[in-house]
């Protein structure tokens, strides 16, 4: 449930052109190659990207339709907060898309229903490269020695800093103060008091990645509970386990940077980095795309800060599956081929850090942020200690308790203490 990626950095040049691939994952000939008995093959593609990830594979798709031309792929845009929930209902409906993103927290859930289909036949492919994927990162889409789904971002979280403002006040930034080994949440709140300005709507820090207030528990502040030396469970996932003086630590943090501090936005707030009003702001890499068309002001990107239990970073996870319901699985196995071979994954990773070694560690995705340095620093570095966040096959069920206690953190309706003692004995059952 808790698994690091061991990498090491290297140089590696890339070229290539977007190519598809004529075969299934079996080898055979399949309906999408471009004969003219053909048969006309219509995918659908969900996705919880925003409008720049969704052009990106738009493009991509014009490019596999040359030597597809029977292949039509229709992309459906599904908000991340309802797309756990929106696909269990099309999954149940057998109306599900053939090709999904899956995001880690919803992979035991299918994986475990049988509603995926076996892709291992992807590997016979010589030209796929299967054995360029880092291998722990196929961990959470094996089953009984199948391949489930190809994963396509492992990010760490980062800090995203408006260097702009960090200077005019004279400020020592994120990146700084780590090169120093000083940088904490302490250090983090302190800079955050002075970057403030409550008369021009600025905040000195964010740590809820944008619109993501209702699954701000496990998407955003995981980090800040692993971080505190706290948890939400125990390693074997059967014991609630945020009911210690380490994790009511870090919800009072929390609470304190919105409501005591003010430091941070409150529920709700909708306020974005790129506006030049957030100083620091907790994020993916995949955050790149929005950040890179800032010139309002100068920022950089940066390591999570470190608490009594270390940095706590978490492992964004992100991965293609093909439904096992899909009445087109070998068109279905083939475009996923297509997204995850080498030349595709190094386009993905402008937004995406990606799970082949090749393109990880090739000077283009270093050239992908601000500079090479940063990126190091700030990804790659970080990926050999990152965990990725628990996963449950009863997700939902846990979910749906850990918001409402997260919903009285923000109305302020009890102490903290209390909060967390009503989450073990509501979330508890459901742990055994």
């Amino acid at each position: 449930m808790k698994k690091g990626l061991g990498i090491g950095l290297a140089t590696v040049l890339m070229a290539g052109s977007l190519a598809g691939c004529g075969s299934d994952s079996n080898g055979k000939e399949s309906s999408s190659g471009s004969g003219a008995a053909a048969k006309e093959v219509k995918l659908k593609f969900s996705i919880w990207g925003n409008d720049t990830h969704k052009q990106m594979y738009e493009t991509m798709i014009e490019s596999y339709r040359k030597d597809h031309p029977n292949v039509s792929v229709e992309i459906m845009t599904i908000p991340s907060a309802d797309y756990q929930q929106k696909l269990s209902v099309l999954m149940a409906s057998k109306t599900a898309p053939d090709v999904v993103w899956l995001m880690e927290r919803s992979i035991p859930q299918f994986l475990e229903a049988g509603q995926l289909a076996d892709i291992s036949s992807i590997k016979d492919d010589p030209d796929y490269k299967f054995d360029d994927l880092i291998p722990s990162t196929l961990d959470l889409l094996t089953k009984d020695g199948k391949t489930y789904g190809i994963p396509f971002s492992t990010p760490p979280n980062m800090i995203y800093y408006n260097k702009t403002l960090f200077e005019e006040k004279g400020l020592k930034t994120p990146t700084e103060l780590y090169a120093e080994g000083k940088w904490t949440y302490d250090e983090m709140a302190k800079a955050a008091a002075v970057l403030t300005d409550r008369s021009k709507g600025v905040y000195g820090v964010n740590l809820i990645r944008p619109n993501g207030w209702t699954t701000s528990w496990t998407e955003s502040l995981q980090t800040l509970v692993w971080a505190f030396g706290g948890d939400y469970f125990s390693a074997d996932g059967k014991q609630f386990a945020l009911n210690t003086k380490e994790g009511i630590d870090a919800l009072q943090f929390y609470s304190d940077a919105m409501f005591k501090s003010e430091i941070h936005p409150k529920p709700g707030d909708q306020t974005t980095f790129e506006t030049g009003k957030i100083a620091m702001q907790q994020d993916l890499f995949s955050y790149m795309g929005k950040a890179k068309a800032i010139t309002d002001f100068k920022w950089d990107i940066a390591p999570m800060p470190s608490g009594a239990g270390g940095q706590g970073t978490t492992l964004g996870y992100a991965g293609y599956a093909v439904t096992k319901d899909s009445e087109h699985a070998a068109e279905a196995t083939d475009f996923v081929k297509y997204l995850t071979n080498p030349e595709n994954m190094a386009v993905t990773s402008q937004f995406f850090v990606p799970s082949r070694k090749s393109v990880l560690e090739s000077q283009e995705f270093l050239n992908q942020g601000p500079s090479p340095e940063s990126v190091k620093t700030a990804v790659l570095d970080q990926m050999a200690s990152a965990r990725v966040r628990p996963a449950f096959q009863n997700f939902q069920q846990i979910d749906e308790k850990m918001k409402i206690g997260f919903d009285s953190i923000y109305t302020k309706s009890k102490p903290i203490a209390d909060i967390a003692k009503d989450l073990e004995k509501e979330v508890s059952p459901l742990l055994n």
